[in-house]
């Protein structure tokens, strides 16, 4: 494998595991800012993405995921980007073996 076959390869498993630690952490259920919750279409629009983005996300093998998508997400959320990220390295570490 050369070494760009494996920055690809790498690049596909952190994407994939990075959609799936946001789909868990935010998107199994959709809520408005005063805790009632909503579709997955309100919940896009109130992100300013579009509810295909969402379904891609969370899908198993995820996508290749904007860092304006998170960013999105976690403004929504209320959630630091740093927060976020220290959560994901604490989960799956900061190296992703092939």
């Amino acid at each position: 494998m050369t070494p760009s076959e494996k920055h690809n390869k790498t690049n596909f498993i952190v994407n994939k595991k990075l959609c799936n630690f946001i789909a868990e952490k935010f998107l199994r259920k959709f809520y408005d800012k005063e805790g009632n919750e909503i579709s997955q279409n309100k919940y896009a629009a109130m992100c300013g993405l579009s509810s295909s983005t969402i379904s891609k996300i969370k899908t198993e093998e995820g996508y290749d995921l904007p860092i304006s998508t998170i960013y999105n997400i976690c403004r929504q959320e209320n959630y630091s980007l740093k927060k976020l990220f220290s959560e994901f390295e604490q989960t799956y570490g900061k190296n992703f073996p092939i």
